[in-house]
């Protein structure tokens, strides 16, 4: 259930987000275009590495083969409409993504659901972060008869004009992004905590039982 749950989770978020940059790829800067490539390419491939992981454990040869790839097609995908320089970017990314990721889901033996949901978390995250800065930096150019406008107003409104792009809110504020980590890593550690518990208590039996 939690595997088809991160893979629609995945595919929405990359169709979406890649989809976007398209649409406004006229309006974006080479180095923009780069970092967005960069991102997609590489939490695409963690992610589709680490599901492919689990489910083909303990192969770990498809499920990198098949992380690269996504990752190398998804970061092409971001990239190129905006540069080259871009989606070169983006495919180098979505490779070393892909690796890191089919390692992760491989080695994940003991608790995969809870390394999946901790990636579909941290994934969304970034989605989320990413769709902030496509807004930021994909600004269309001002119309002629505002440029006039613009050039009459003082300095100080004219310093003004590009807070109108920026979003009201923001998940990188220091006080939202420390508290989502805190609360992202109380609940795994928690969680990994009561595990370790549980299995020195079955140890303790065990041992108790072979001593009798």
């Amino acid at each position: 259930m939690i595997v088809a749950f991160s893979t629609v989770v995945l595919l929405v978020f990359s169709g979406y987000s890649i989809l976007r940059t398209y649409k406004r790829r006229l309006w974006l800067s080479c180095m923009a275009g780069m970092m967005i490539a960069m991102t997609i390419g590489m939490i695409a491939s963690i992610a589709f590495g680490t599901i492919a992981g689990v489910v083909y454990q303990p192969d770990l040869t498809s499920p990198t083969v098949a992380a690269v790839l996504f990752g190398m097609v998804c970061g092409y995908l971001s990239g190129k409409p905006v540069s080259v320089m871009a989606a070169l970017d983006g495919i180098l990314a979505g490779i070393m993504g892909g690796m890191m990721g089919a390692m992760l889901g491989v080695m994940a033996t003991n608790h995969p659901n809870v390394i999946l949901l901790f990636v579909d978390i941290v994934m969304v995250f970034v989605f989320l972060v990413l769709q902030q800065l496509i807004t930021e930096e994909a600004v269309p150019p001002q119309p002629a008869s505002t440029t006039s406008t613009v050039s009459a107003v003082s300095t100080a409104e004219a310093d003004k004009l590009p807070e109108l792009h920026k979003p009201k809110y923001s998940l990188l504020h220091p006080l939202v992004f420390g508290i989502g980590i805190a609360a992202i890593a109380s609940v795994f550690l928690f969680q990994n905590s009561g595990d370790r518990a549980n299995n020195q208590k079955e140890t303790d039996i065990h041992e108790h039982s072979s001593v009798r």
